[in-house]
């Protein structure tokens, strides 16, 4: 049985660009309950709401790498991104 500690959010995350929220449970690159998932970034996670499994998460979002605002994993890209995709970086 889950713990209170694990399933009560540490805040809640809100894109900056389309102002979707959802409460958080763990920031970071290694979910907890996960024996080899790693992330290649810091994200915000929650625990999967649709289902009793401990080890499923829904990754939220994170920084966009490269305007460091918080966005959400979804469809819309970044506005600063058509700025950086020719390597102008």
């Amino acid at each position: 049985m889950a713990s209170h500690a694990e399933c009560r959010p540490l805040g809640v995350f809100e894109c900056e660009l389309c102002a979707l929220t959802a409460p958080y449970s763990y920031v970071g690159q290694k979910p907890p309950n996960t024996q080899s998932m790693v992330l290649l970034e810091e994200s915000y996670v929650m625990k999967d709401p649709f289902t009793s499994h401990k080890d499923r998460f829904l990754v939220l979002g994170s920084r966009c790498s490269l305007c460091s605002r918080l966005v959400c994993v979804g469809p819309v890209d970044s506005p600063c991104a058509p700025s950086h995709q020719d390597g102008d970086l």
